[in-house]
């Protein structure tokens, strides 16, 4: 195993900070679905990056790009992927849960994560609102939905 493993699936990126959500509601376009291993034993995070075709944040302009990243070192983030899998196969996860629980499989997961990154392209709404977390820290919960 390299520490380079996966570097294909990766864009380079100059000296600017990746660029995350903010509070807001968005329509979005997937550019890459994809898993990372963070250095010295950080573990997994999946990375969903998205160029912004709408926007009612004033902050967030259309063509901007943002990202949605997920740490598998929470307890919360299988469930939280497995909604975002079924709202990218165009289940809600407020009104379908059950659908998405019978259909979201590891093979799907793996399948969404793969070279051939079969979510590039797809249409999603994206809303956003902060909220704390049990260790008193802010953070911005993502709620995918189907367009």
């Amino acid at each position: 195993m390299s520490v380079f493993d996966g570097i294909e699936h990766v864009a380079a990126e100059g000296t600017s900070l990746r660029q995350y959500f903010e509070p807001g509601n968005y329509l979005v376009t997937i550019d890459s679905v994809f898993l990372h291993e963070r250095r010295l034993g950080g573990g997994k995070l999946l990375i969903v990056e998205t160029t912004i075709d709408e926007s009612d944040n004033p902050n967030i302009k259309a063509g901007e790009q943002r990202n949605w990243v997920q740490s598998f070192a929470l307890p919360i983030a299988l469930p939280r992927i497995k909604s975002f899998i079924g709202a990218a196969m165009g289940l809600c996860p407020s009104r379908q849960l059950q659908e998405i629980n019978q259909k979201i499989t590891l093979k799907t997961c793996e399948e969404m994560v793969s070279a051939e990154n079969p979510l590039r392209g797809k249409k999603m709404k994206v809303s956003c609102h902060n909220k704390i977390s049990q260790s008193g820290k802010e953070f911005t919960h993502l709620m995918w939905r189907p367009c």
